[in-house]
């Protein structure tokens, strides 16, 4: 219930429209005296400092106060009390410092810990015995209910709804969830202000109004002491509300509303306001219920201070945003609004339909940057997408404009954060690769080194340790993997075979650094520790990770000072917090910081800004881009109260949480008000389709298909432009590579499965052997079908070297038992040595029933076995290691290639493109294998390992096999001659077998550049 404080009979009010700069227009009206009959400080630079002036932000207080010393004589002035007031987005007041009546209000973090280990309790009471609930667990989970709980009390607060209302609520009228939800918030009733009883704190909404309730009454006692104007507050919560009515009807007191619609007609404006059905989503309600409930006053009442712009788009958005259920008068809408006030309020507005975010991003940048050609304009782009603004901004940099960006960035996705948060997951997963390398690679990591020496040691460690099967978890598996390192069991392509002595010491160092830096950290990884214990061991990991021989640089103390802020307020908070597991620490890290603001420094005299939609409230530009308009991000989606339904919020007395599409829209109005207004939403984001914001969908309907048409012809300029600048310039398409090394770099020595490459693609055996170019393995990486493959080839040789001329008693033990032997080394990848085992485990009775049937006609089985022909005169080596030889009893040798992937068929074996077994063949033949008899083959086999069966499959047999030995290798010759002819080239991709396929060098041979150009078709 409201009342009226004793002053003034009718209220003093004031509005400026949307299209009037409303700072400007309230230092003119101010200073001309206007507002406040008999104070007109004109020229006088001492008269301002006896008014008191409340606007909605700190940022608005700063911009008047340039404008009033901008306007001054000589630019000096004594300048007024500028008090942001506090608004449903403001924490504090400026008159808190001076104001010693209500106690300190409870640290933001401090009260985000404290409840979500009440929700972590609850949680934990509500589990059966088998651990499951219908509530979400984990860090995140109860983070997220604790701010929706903490957001439930400040609107309780800010709304005057008493907690003892939950007793009102019936339980069983709702569904199971909400009881239980229910029986929760009364616990919180009691838990809660008595442990901010105890503190001897208060909540900081609640410490806000009571603020708020003490100035306003200050100004009643004082009606004397001096001018009192309250600017841009649209008095949502009812303390602000109280305020503006005091200060409206004190005898030198007014107020002046942002954008008061004087356009919408009363029947329409009383609708807003209807107890029966209200309409809380309009951009009006806010200020109908301001008149209506508090000042007690009329519309009409209220005095514009200037007269809106000539486009008269005002006019427009009220008959577009009207409430629905008026929107029947849009039948007669030429009535009101004829055809050339709606062309007037079109003709400065431009449409982008962006096909996704980028190409959006793009167009807003190129309009942006267009207002920098006229001398002095500004722009401004105002969305609640923050990831578009950032995308906007490093569009920009393509220009080399940075643009003012006010909002900033949350502290968890800043510089500082994203390294706190590094340290925290590297230690949480073992020293994980991932996670470990990015540590390392970050800007703020020195480990106690300077930066050049850390990106050296960093460089080794990754090869010799980070890159390829992940060692042993924790600090003591990665420095026992970094001492133990072998440069030679690498191949000599490989980059971690050229590792020297210096090198190898390098990054054993860095190795033993990290354990000595984050070990106590990552010791806690086992159990739950108490929030103290993990937070003093991260911050004490992130000083050791940071800090350097000079203590680091003066920008990154800078950035760690918010960090900084950020543990301070966690540990002020750390008692009430609830015990939790180091991955559980790490994963709830984000949410911590994600809270506080990392705001840059203004940019002086900067023409292009960003604005959130409240910054914007007051600021003007001369082209303002409305971006990021679709549903569910202009207005954002409505979301579900997850302690509250409607139903019961309605029964409390609670706001409907429409009342925020209310906010946005009057926003949205504020803002249209430009000279030059860009209205931009992209078709689609994440690859779904959007749906136009429904503010935008009203104008069309309002304006009609022609207008509507032409606006977006304007705006599809910018993407046009946009497209411009990202188009390519026509240009010759590059040719094959083919490159022709001198004959003394080319290789004389390679390996049976080599000639297929050679053969197929020249390239690789170029960069592999003239290059000595090795692929990286990957991060982390886990094995794939290649260390299965030698596994289970490892244990068929072993067993077959182990038994060449009988089979074992029970083989199928045996042969596990050397399975076991092999598949050891993938037991540290637990997920793929149980599927791979279990394949194994089938494989091998399959196996031994084809062993029995060869052994039956083999004298003597050799395996594994290596071997080596000399070619082309003696200056060419073929070397080549066979899976299987058997010495037949009938004569002759068979040569059998064990296969768990694809097979290659007989007819390319005959064709020459696959020669590994008739090559393997020409080596037995020759007498290159040891201890295997220089015969003749007798058969070219191959064996399939597969899941399901083990198929044998024929290449050749009988002396065609010993043919097809003889014309391979003769093949195999004219290729050795025909590149030792300086002339020819290494071509990319001679004779692929799979369009397709992407090999280990390909990016370097420019493949999908030169393949996409016709080249590849030759």
């Amino acid at each position: 219930m409201s009342t009226l404080p004793a002053g003034r009979a009718v209220p003093r009010l004031f509005t400026i429209p949307p299209s009037v700069p409303f700072l400007p227009t309230l230092t003119d009206a101010l200073l001309d005296g206007r507002l406040i009959e008999g104070f007109a400080p004109g020229n006088d630079p001492l008269a301002l400092a006896s008014a008191t002036i409340f606007l909605p932000t700190r940022r608005a207080g700063r911009l008047l106060a340039e404008a009033l010393t901008a306007r001054m004589p000589a630019g000096v002035t004594l300048l007024p009390r500028i008090v942001p007031l506090g608004d449903v987005d403001e924490d504090a007041l400026a008159f808190a410092e001076s104001y010693t009546g209500p106690p300190r209000a409870v640290p933001p973090t401090t009260r985000r810990l404290a409840l979500a280990n009440l929700v972590a309790h609850w949680r934990g009471a509500l589990a059966g015995d088998d651990g499951r609930v219908a509530v979400a667990a984990g860090p995140g989970a109860e983070l997220a209910l604790a701010d929706a709980l903490g957001k439930l009390i400040d609107e309780m607060a800010a709304q005057e709804v008493p907690w003892d209302r939950f007793d009102t609520l019936v339980p069983g009228e709702h569904d199971a969830y909400w009881d239980m939800a229910l029986d929760f918030l009364k616990v919180a009733r009691d838990f809660w202000p008595a442990l901010l009883a105890e503190r001897g704190e208060v909540d900081a909404s609640v410490r806000r109004d009571t603020l708020i309730a003490a100035e306003a009454e200050r100004l009643v006692r004082q009606p004397d002491a001096g001018p009192v104007i309250v600017a841009g507050s649209t008095g949502s919560m009812p303390a602000t509300g109280r305020l503006l009515a005091t200060v409206a009807r004190l005898p030198r007191g007014c107020v002046v509303l942002p954008g008061l619609d004087t356009h919408l007609d009363e029947p329409s404006w009383r609708l807003l306001t209807d107890e029966a059905a209200p309409a809380p989503s309009h951009p009006q309600f806010g200020l109908a219920l301001l008149l209506g409930r508090h000042m007690a006053t009329e519309r009409a009442r209220v005095t514009a201070l200037a007269e809106p712009a000539p486009h008269g788009r005002e006019a427009l958005l009220s008959e577009a945003l009207r409430p629905v259920a008026t929107t029947e008068a849009w039948a007669s809408l030429d009535e009101r609004l004829p055809a050339r006030a709606i062309d007037a309020a079109f003709a400065g507005i431009s449409l982008i339909e962006a096909e996704d975010s980028r190409e959006e991003a793009l167009a807003i940048a190129v309009a942006l940057r267009e207002v920098l050609e006229t001398p002095d304009a500004t722009g401004a782009l105002i969305t609640p997408d923050r990831d578009l603004a950032r995308r906007v901004a490093a569009e920009l940099l393509r220009f080399g404009v940075a643009i003012d960006d006010s909002a900033g960035e949350p502290l968890s996705e800043s510089v500082s954060g994203r390294f706190a948060r590094l340290v925290a997951d590297a230690c949480a997963q073992g020293f994980a690769p991932v996670p470990l390398a990015a540590l390392l690679r970050h800007s703020l990591a020195r480990f106690g080194l300077e930066r050049v020496a850390l990106d050296d040691a960093a460089d080794a460690l990754e090869l010799m340790v980070l890159r390829g099967p992940r060692a042993a978890a924790g600090p003591q598996g990665l420095l026992a993997a970094a001492r133990s390192f072998d440069p030679t069991l690498h191949h000599r392509s490989d980059p971690r075979a050229a590792l020297g002595e210096d090198t190898r010491q390098r990054a054993a160092d860095l190795a033993a650094r990290l354990a000595v830096g984050l070990g106590p950290l990552a010791a806690l990884e086992a159990g739950t520790h108490p929030f103290a214990t993990l937070l003093a061991a991260h911050r004490a990991a992130v000083e050791a990770a940071w800090s350097g021989p000079d203590g680091g640089a003066a920008e990154e103390d800078s950035a760690l000072s918010e960090l900084a802020g950020a543990f301070e307020a966690m540990a002020e908070g750390a008692g009430l917090a609830a015990q939790m597991s180091l991955a559980d620490y790490a994963a709830a890290l984000p949410l911590l910081l994600a809270d506080r603001p990392v705001r840059p420094p203004l940019l002086a005299g900067a023409r292009l800004r960003i604005f959130g939609p409240l910054e914007a409230r007051m600021i003007h530009a001369d082209r303002t881009v409305l971006a990021g308009l679709v549903e569910q991000t202009w207005p954002s989606t409505v979301r579900t109260d997850p302690w509250l339904s409607r139903p019961m919020r309605a029964a409390l007395g609670l706001e409907a949480p429409e009342r925020r599409v209310g906010l946005s829209a009057h926003d949205f109005v504020q803002a249209c008000g430009a000279p030059e207004l860009i209205l931009s939403r992209p078709r689609k984001m994440g690859g779904a389709p959007t749906v136009p914001s429904r503010f935008l969908q009203r104008l069309a309907a309002v304006s009609g298909p022609e207008r509507w048409q032409a606006a977006l012809a304007r705006g599809d300029r910018y993407r046009r432009l946009g497209a411009l600048i990202d188009a390519d310039p026509r240009t010759a398409p590059i040719r094959r590579p083919e490159p022709a090394p001198p004959l003394a770099l080319r290789p004389t020595r390679l390996s049976v499965t080599e000639i297929e490459t050679w053969l197929r693609d020249p390239y690789t055996i170029y960069a592999r052997h003239v290059l000595r170019l090795g692929p990286l393995a990957e991060l982390d990486e886990t094995p794939g079908a290649g260390e299965r493959g030698s596994a289970i080839h490892e244990a068929l040789g072993a067993f077959a070297r182990d038994f060449p001329e009988g089979l074992p008693a029970a083989p199928e033990a045996v042969l596990l038992g050397y399975g076991r032997q092999a598949f050891a080394a993938l037991e540290a990848f637990p997920a793929e040595h149980a599927l791979w085992w279990a394949r194994f485990e089938r494989l091998v009775p399959r196996f031994i029933a084809w062993e029995r049937g060869r052994r039956a006609s083999a004298r003597r089985v050799f395996a594994e076995i290596g071997g080596r022909l000399a070619l082309a005169g003696g200056r060419f080596t073929l070397t080549g290691r066979a899976d299987r030889i058997e010495q037949l009893r009938a004569g002759g040798l068979a040569v059998i290639d064990f296969k768990t992937g694809a097979v290659p068929t007989a007819k390319q074996v005959k064709a020459g493109i696959s020669p590994q077994l008739p090559l393997e063949a020409a080596i037995a033949a020759g007498g290159g294998f040891s201890d295997v008899p220089a015969e003749s083959t007798a058969a070219l086999t191959y064996v399939r390992l597969g899941v399901t069966e083990l198929k044998e499959t024929s290449a050749e047999a009988g002396e065609l096999a010993a043919a097809l030995a003889t014309e391979t290798r003769a093949r195999l010759e004219q290729l050795i001659a025909a590149f030792e002819n300086p002339t020819r080239g290494y071509a990319s991709l001679a004779r692929p077998m799979f369009r397709g396929r992407f090999g280990d060098y390909d990016h370097l041979a420019r493949v999908k550049e030169w393949s996409t150009g016709g080249e590849g078709d030759e």
